[in-house]
């Protein structure tokens, strides 16, 4: 196959990649970067399918990606995010994740879900888990579960031995 071959050589050569197809002008998979050479301007992929220095489409990767479904460093995802930092109208993954119905990561943030070392959300679950429901070695909320559980639950029943 060439185009791997050329692919892979031009990424070792570190000169960068600008695929589109079909057409430049209608681009259904965009690849662009610009090698990861420094103080280069990085390069926007823009199509259905997007991978690049920034990427905007459907299913998008790269250092900054937005799209139906994202992937990479930086992503904002209206489905899905998968990153380091993920945004997301669905659920997220990644090292800080947020998301309105599910948030999975070290610091997670969601309206219903979080799983994470630090959960925030309506359930939060973690090492600290905060909200309605938490649940963790440190639970901070209203009803819960945990070794040190700072919830409303737990004064409730601490307050009942002085009643």
């Amino acid at each position: 196959m060439w185009w791997n071959n050329r692919l892979f050589t031009t990424l070792r050569g570190g000169r960068g990649i600008d695929y589109q197809w079909p057409s430049p002008s209608l681009p259904i998979i965009s690849i662009r970067t610009n090698g990861g050479r420094p103080g280069e301007k990085l390069k926007t992929a823009v199509g259905l399918i997007a991978f690049g220095d920034i990427a905007i489409g459907l299913v998008a990767g790269g250092i900054f990606s937005i799209g139906l479904l994202s992937l990479g460093v930086f992503t904002v995802g209206w489905l899905m995010a998968l990153g380091a930092v993920a945004l997301s109208g669905v659920m997220s993954v990644g090292a800080v994740s947020i998301g309105s119905a599910f948030a999975l990561g070290a610091v997670a943030i969601s309206a219903k879900v979080a799983v994470g070392a630090i959960g925030i959300g309506t359930w939060g679950i973690g090492a600290i888990g905060i909200g309605q429901y938490a649940y963790g070695v440190i639970a901070i909320g209203n009803h819960g579960f945990g070794i040190i559980p700072l919830t409303l639950d737990a004064a409730r029943w601490f307050r009942s031995w002085f009643d």
